[in-house]
C-alpha cells in the first residue's frame, strides 16, 4: 500500500488511514512539526487517497499522477508568493471561492497551505467560514512548524497532528552510502536538512562559530575588545541567523558533556574542544547563554543592526565569564 512507503510518524499514518477508511477524515487538519519530516508529503498522500478510485491510493492512476505533478485541478497548494513575507487575504479569498464549486475531475477538493503560519490575520480569519461550514467534498490542510503560531480560532476548528523528527534508523533510509556522521547528527531527524547539508561547509561554519564561542567564554575584561572584534566577524556573515542556531547546538553539546552523556552530542568530531569548555563553565552559565541566544533569535525580525545584536551576545558571555572568575576567586580565599 502506498501509505506504507511513508517513513516515520507511523502513528499519524495509522490514524489518517483509519479515518479515511471510515470516511471520517476531518475537513480541517493541521500538520505541525519541524521542517523536513514529511508534513507536505503526508498531505499530498492524503490528497491522493481522497481522490484515487482505488483503496488507499494507487500512485499510478491519472488522479495520483496529476497530484504528483502539481497539475490536478482539485488539489491546490498555497504558499508565499514571490518576495512576500505573508499569505494575503486575496489568495485566501480565491481558494474559498473555489471550495464552493464542485470538483472538476476528482472526488474531493483539497487545499494545502504551507506555511500556514504565514497567513496574515485577515487571511486567517477569511478561512474560518470554510472551516465552520465546509462543503462535504472539501478538505483543508494547514502546515506549520508550530501549531501555536496559528490563530486560536483556526486551531479550535481543526484536528492537529504533531509530526516528530525521524529516528536515526529511519533517517538512514534516506541517506546515501557513506554519508558523513556529522551530517546525520546535524540533520536532527529532518530529511530536508539531510538533503541540504554539505559536510565541508557545515564544518567550516561550525568551526568558525566554535572559535567565537571559545573566545567569548574565555575572554577576560581586558580582552573585551577582542570579543567585540569577533562579534563583528559574526555579524558580517549573511547567514547570521544560522550562526545563532549553531551556537545553540554547541551549547546543547556542552550541557550533554556536563551531564555525562557524550553519546548525545551532535559535534562528535569536536568533542575534545567542547569538553575543555564544559569542564570549566557551569551548566547554569551555559543555560544563561542559551537564553540569550534564544532572545536574540526571537528579535531577529525586528533587529536591523546585527552588529549591536552580536555585541549583546559578546557582552553577556563576557559578563558570565567575569562572574565565574569572581566566584572562583571567592572560593580560593
Amino acid at each position: 500500500m502506498p501509505f506504507d512507503a511513508f517513513i516515520g510518524n507511523s502513528a499519524i499514518i495509522a490514524r489518517l488511514r483509519s479515518k479515511l477508511m471510515q470516511e471520517r477524515l476531518p475537513h480541517g487538519l493541521i500538520f505541525s512539526g519541524p521542517e523536513g519530516v514529511g508534513k507536505r508529503t503526508c498531505a499530498l498522500m492524503t490528497a491522493k487517497a481522497l481522490n484515487c478510485r482505488g483503496h488507499d491510493f494507487c500512485g499510478t492512476c491519472p488522479q495520483c499522477r496529476k497530484i504528483d505533478l502539481g497539475v490536478h485541478p482539485d488539489v491546490t497548494m498555497i504558499g508565499l508568493e514571490d518576495k512576500a513575507s505573508e499569505i494575503k487575504i486575496a489568495q485566501v479569498r480565491r481558494l474559498v471561492e473555489s471550495l464552493d464549486l464542485r470538483p472538476l475531475e476528482g472526488r474531493n477538493k483539497v487545499v494545502i497551505i504551507d506555511p500556514a503560519d504565514a497567513l496574515n490575520p485577515a487571511a486567517a480569519n477569511a478561512l474560518l467560514k470554510s472551516l465552520e461550514e465546509p462543503p462535504d467534498d472539501s478538505f483543508l490542510f494547514l502546515l506549520t512548524t508550530n501549531a501555536h503560531k496559528l490563530l486560536p480560532t483556526l486551531r479550535s476548528r481543526c484536528q492537529t497532528y504533531h509530526f516528530t523528527p525521524l529516528a536515526m534508523d529511519e533517517l538512514l533510509k534516506f541517506a546515501d552510502a557513506g554519508t558523513d556522521e556529522l551530517v546525520l547528527r546535524w540533520s536532527r531527524g529532518s530529511v530536508g536538512r539531510l538533503r541540504s547539508l554539505d559536510a565541508a561547509a557545515l564544518r567550516r561554519q561550525r568551526d568558525a562559530v566554535l572559535d567565537f564561542l571559545e573566545t567569548s567564554v574565555y575572554a577576560s575584561e581586558t580582552d573585551f575588545q577582542d570579543v567585540i572584534h569577533s562579534s563583528e566577524d559574526m555579524a558580517s556573515k549573511q547567514d547570521f541567523e544560522s550562526n545563532l542556531e549553531v551556537l545553540c547546538v554547541l551549547l546543547s553539546d556542552l550541557l550533554y558533556l556536563r551531564e555525562g552523556a557524550p553519546e548525545k552530542i551532535t559535534n562528535i568530531d569536536a568533542e575534545a574542544r567542547l569538553r575543555k569548555i564544559a569542564d570549566e563553565v557551569s551548566a547554569e552559565r551555559l543555560l544563561r547563554l542559551g537564553e540569550t541566544i534564544r532572545t536574540m533569535e526571537a528579535g531577529m525580525k525586528g533587529y536591523a543592526n546585527l552588529r549591536l545584536l552580536t555585541d549583546v551576545f559578546a557582552l553577556t558571555a563576557n559578563q558570565a565569564v567575569a562572574k565565574i572568575l569572581n566566584d572562583n576567586a571567592e572560593k580560593s580565599r
